[in-house]
């Protein structure tokens, strides 16, 4: 197990050169790719169509709130969706080393964190030049960020199993992902759903981690510990769900790739 977590950490570092190799600008992406889409929602959000929020005093209040969740979203879509065709795009490596499938998967979860922790860095630096509060409570940014890769983690590995048996499963879960996406106030605040549409907030698993990123960003507030639990609960039902299948499925799987 120890020496398999050791593999996935060097698979990760691997998929992060090999991401944007090729490309005149390289690893440069890793921080203008988020850069990118802060300022685009920035301008077009808080500027263009001039939109600002009554929960705090900041002309840039839409972007404060829009931004966490958003990069938050990226990442966790990204990293379900790459799990989800693991085993197809890893299938040649499979067959030729003997690795444990997770290994793969994992190095795949620690890619998009990276990706998500340098985004989420920016994000801050964000908040720095138009003069938001920026203090120590930020620091729960890092255990959230883990919790919500473990997370995508087991519900990608769990998509991923049963891929292979369903081929359909390679378009249909872009497509859940994106409805998912658009049931969760990202980019538009909660109180447009919750009385109408309470029960695509009480059951909808990423809201609590997005209520979660939002509350920081805007109000510099820290989680509570009945959030912390659920989003904990969350994480870990959702791999204990995966291990179980990857346990059953797994010998089947590498006979059918």
């Amino acid at each position: 197990m120890k020496h398999n977590i050791y593999l996935a950490f060097d698979f990760a570092k691997r998929d992060l050169k090999e991401k944007y190799i090729g490309t005149g600008l390289g690893q440069l992406w890793f921080v203008l790719s988020p850069l990118v889409m802060i300022f685009i929602y920035t301008v077009i959000f808080s500027d263009f169509m001039k939109m600002k929020m009554n929960i705090i005093d900041n002309s840039y209040a839409y972007s404060i709130y829009l931004i966490p969740g958003l990069l938050a979203w990226t990442a966790f879509s990204a990293t379900v969706m790459r799990l989800n065709t693991s085993f197809f795009e890893k299938a040649g490596l499979i067959k030729k080393i003997n690795v444990p499938m997770y290994t793969f998967q994992l190095a795949m979860v620690l890619s998009e964190l990276f990706t998500l922790a340098v985004s989420m860095i920016l994000g801050l630096m964000f908040l720095l030049l138009i003069h938001q509060p920026v203090g120590w409570v930020f620091l729960w940014l890092i255990p959230l960020m883990l919790i919500q890769s473990i997370f995508a983690y087991g519900l990608g590995t769990v998509f991923s199993l049963f891929t292979p048996f369903f081929k359909d499963f390679k378009e249909l879960v872009p497509i859940v992902i994106q409805l998912w996406f658009w049931m969760t106030p990202v980019i538009y605040v909660k109180t447009m759903i919750e009385h109408k549409y309470p029960l695509l907030l009480k059951y909808n698993p990423f809201y609590y981690f997005v209520e979660i990123y939002q509350n920081i960003f805007l109000y510099a507030k820290a989680p509570s510990w009945q959030s912390l639990l659920v989003i904990i609960l969350i994480a870990f039902v959702s791999l204990l769900i995966a291990g179980y299948l990857y346990k059953k499925m797994i010998a089947a799987i590498k006979d059918i790739i």
